[in-house]
């Protein structure tokens, strides 16, 4: 007898955090929410680019989020298509059919929603403020202007998430994580070279 699907489940799909290439430039409750909304389906990947100290952030808040996290060691400076393909290639790696984008913490995420979606041909959501799997349908609500648009998604699609966590005063400094899954740009199949035109 095949297992009821509960609540929470997106039916074998791979859910993955795109918590961008730099520490947020806005409060840190943005990269909780984004991280709290991953782990309302269950097993999900919090994905991060850039330099160490960054690296080591994104994995301690998305372990205290109850989520795994894989980090793709560079130094590059890349505009948001470079980042795009970056996540895009760590998408296809981790088999990702729907990507979570932390949208509010810093402006480039906005255009990446859109770039890792046209990379990943996926559908794209941004601006949305509350998220809420239901078997293998996910129903987002989105801000457009004035309105409020609830949109039910059964396919591929990237969400631009911009819903803050708990108020904090201070978080610890986080620690070098042994657990974050290191990822090099060659065997994502991505040329540094060519990335950083």
């Amino acid at each position: 007898m095949a297992r009821a699907q509960t609540q929470g489940e997106v039916k074998q799909t791979a859910v993955a955090v795109w918590l961008g290439s730099a520490s947020p430039q806005r409060s840190i409750r943005w990269l909780d929410g984004t991280l709290a909304a991953a782990a309302k389906f269950g097993a999900a990947t919090a994905v991060a680019a850039g330099d160490p100290t960054w690296l080591d952030l994104a994995a301690d808040r998305a372990n205290r989020a109850g989520l795994q996290s894989a980090g793709v060691p560079t130094e590059l400076q890349l505009d948001y298509l470079g980042w795009a393909q970056v996540m895009a290639a760590v998408a296809r790696q981790l088999d990702s059919k729907i990507i979570l984008v932390d949208e509010a913490s810093r402006p480039e995420r906005f255009p990446e929603v859109a770039a890792i979606a046209e990379l990943l041909d996926a559908a794209q959501l941004t601006h949305v403020v509350a998220v809420v799997p239901e078997g293998n349908t996910i129903v987002a609500s989105r801000v457009a202007g004035n309105e409020l648009q609830t949109c039910r998604v059964r396919s591929s699609v990237v969400l631009g998430i911009r819903i803050a966590g708990p108020a904090i005063e201070e978080y610890p400094t986080p620690i070098p994580s042994a657990s974050m899954r290191r990822l090099e740009l060659p065997a994502l199949g991505l040329d540094p070279i060519v990335l950083g035109h």
